[in-house]
């Protein structure tokens, strides 16, 4: 259960979303996240959102802003950019450093991300799209528990 003092700091902080939100325009693409929203909370629960979701939405986007910065790294005219000018870019050095991504982050990173539902659901954090605080808060209570976690376990 949580206490008075977090439910005094989720509400004041709601109230500030809030009066931020009443301040911009409105967002053309809110009706389709919205109807995106509703048919994940209709089609499947609450854990399999926290958990699944929040590891599918880290993976792709941790993916694709690597992108940039992996191809970047083969293209000649950039070379003169890179840090460890001594050691070469081999095809054979990606693939151990992506099994290593790929380990950091089903082996350390997903039980963390496991925990994401139970500290939505110890706040009580609210899934649906009226009630649900904005995305920022969300982003911001993951790295937030992430961090927490990361302090406990070294």
């Amino acid at each position: 259960m949580a206490t008075n003092e977090s439910i005094s700091i989720f509400s004041s902080a709601s109230l500030a979303v809030e009066y931020v939100d009443s301040l911009l325009p409105e967002n053309p693409l809110q009706e389709p996240f919205k109807n995106a929203w509703n048919y994940m909370l209709n089609n499947y629960t609450k854990f399999q959102i926290a958990t699944w979701g929040s590891l599918i939405v880290h993976e792709v986007l941790y993916f694709l802003f690597c992108l940039p910065g992996f191809l970047f790294q083969f293209i000649p005219y950039m070379k003169k950019y890179k840090i460890q000018k001594d050691k070469p870019e081999t095809w054979e050095n990606q693939w151990k450093c992506f099994k290593v991504i790929l380990f950091n982050h089903f082996c350390i990173q997903l039980p963390l991300i496991c925990g994401t539902y139970y500290f939505t659901e110890y706040f009580n954090i609210p899934y649906d799209w009226e009630r649900m605080p904005r995305c920022y808060i969300f982003i911001y209570l993951g790295c937030f528990w992430k961090v927490i976690c990361y302090q406990k376990f070294q």
